[in-house]
């Protein structure tokens, strides 16, 4: 089976969550090749059989030692940007998913996953902004721009 025959199967086997299936595929082919196996496209796709077995801290142990080699490539940082905002670490989620978009600005993935990561902190932080009562030391919420006046317009903007 070629090397591009055997990358098509596992990544089949990935999106169909075969776990299994696809770590014995990853462990026959580290047999058979161990540089297939070295390679940093099978390193990531190990990393996703990894975090979809659960094991998410192998998983992110496996894509930090792939930045540490290759930190020029988009694809380890996005992954991990993934699993850390799937733990709650948002902001460290942030900085893998930004390293991702400067590596490639183009790259559509990592632009939409640091979206909908944006969108989740916004959320968390209006969250945190409705159920902050203002009698327990708290500063008060500035008023939105909306409804400040200004010297030249003495009344409020609606």
């Amino acid at each position: 089976m070629s090397w591009a025959d055997a990358t098509a199967e596992l990544e089949e086997l990935i999106q169909n969550k075969q776990w299994a299936q696809a770590q014995q595929r990853l462990q026959s082919a580290a047999q058979q090749n161990p540089k297939t196996a070295a390679s940093p496209q099978w390193r990531i796709l190990n990393s996703q059989v990894l975090a979809g077995q659960g094991k998410r801290q192998e998983a992110i142990d496996v894509l930090q030692a792939l930045i540490q080699e290759f930190p020029e490539l988009p694809e380890p940082y996005n992954n991990l940007g993934v699993l850390l905002a799937a733990q709650g670490q948002l902001e460290e989620a942030v900085a893998a998913l930004q390293t991702a978009v400067q590596a490639r600005p183009n790259y559509k993935v990592a632009l939409q996953n640091l979206g909908d990561l944006y969108t989740a902190l916004a959320q968390q932080a209006y969250g945190q902004a409705k159920n902050a009562s203002n009698g327990n030391g708290l500063l008060p919420l500035p008023k939105p721009a909306a409804q400040t006046t200004t010297s030249t317009n003495t009344r409020t903007l609606r």
